[in-house]
Formats: structure tokens, C-alpha cells, sequence
């Protein structure tokens, strides 16, 4: 099974910080078999599990974006749930759109909706 690059990500935290799977996992609150399965690639990052990372070990801005984009690519699947109609109806659209063969967005329409997105990214972390 192939490392994931959140898997990537927290065994390199994991020896900057000099600890083991087990530490980690005490750190986390999770089990190391939780953890493990984690960094291996065996399990999804759960939504959630990166802000977690970046509040126990106090990541800067930037390891916590990279940290952030790392969950991001090593998830299959996403749950969104917008609260107001023209949300649902953005959201939809635009699953719509990136699922569709004929109708998919282009490399260029995904890299501007990035740019609108990474805006509010510079807040979090």
C-alpha cells in the first residue's frame, strides 16, 4: 500500500519531533493502531484530524497549510454540508461538474476557484 502525503507528512513531524508512533498517538489522543494506519495509508484522515495535528504540536502557518493540503490528497471522499441554498447549489454544481466526463472543469477553472479558496487559508492555522 502506498504512502498517502498526510502519511508523508506526519512521520516527517513524527522524527523532527524525535518521538515515536506511540507518542504521537498519546499526543493525539488516538491509538497507535489509529495512527498508524493513518501514516501508512491504511485509513483516511478523518475530517478534523489535521486541525488536530496542527493544535497539539502548534504548527506556523505554513506547516499548517502544508499539512492541510496533505489530508486534502490523501482523502477519497469529501462531506460537505453548506447551510444555505445558494451554497447547496455551488456545492452541487460544482461536484456536478468536476464528476462529469463531458462536463468537467479545466485545469485553469480549478486553479482560479483554488486562488478564491487559498484567500481564507491565510486566516486558518
Amino acid at each position: 500500500m502506498p504512502t498517502t502525503e498526510i502519511g508523508k507528512e506526519l512521520r516527517k513531524l513524527r522524527i523532527d519531533e524525535e518521538e515515536r508512533l506511540i507518542d504521537m498517538a498519546n499526543r493525539l489522543d488516538k491509538s497507535s493502531s489509529f495512527v498508524s494506519a493513518v501514516e501508512t495509508g491504511g485509513k483516511a484522515p478523518p475530517v478534523g484530524f489535521e486541525d488536530l495535528v496542527i493544535s497539539a504540536y502548534r504548527l506556523a502557518s505554513d506547516a499548517a497549510l502544508v499539512l492541510r493540503k496533505a489530508a486534502d490528497l490523501s482523502r477519497k471522499a469529501f462531506t460537505i454540508q453548506p447551510e444555505s441554498d445558494l451554497g447547496k447549489e455551488a456545492i452541487g454544481l460544482m461536484a456536478r461538474r468536476m464528476n462529469s466526463k463531458m462536463d468537467a472543469l479545466t485545469s485553469e477553472e480549478l486553479e482560479r476557484i483554488l486562488s478564491i479558496l487559498r484567500k481564507g487559508d491565510a486566516d486558518v492555522g
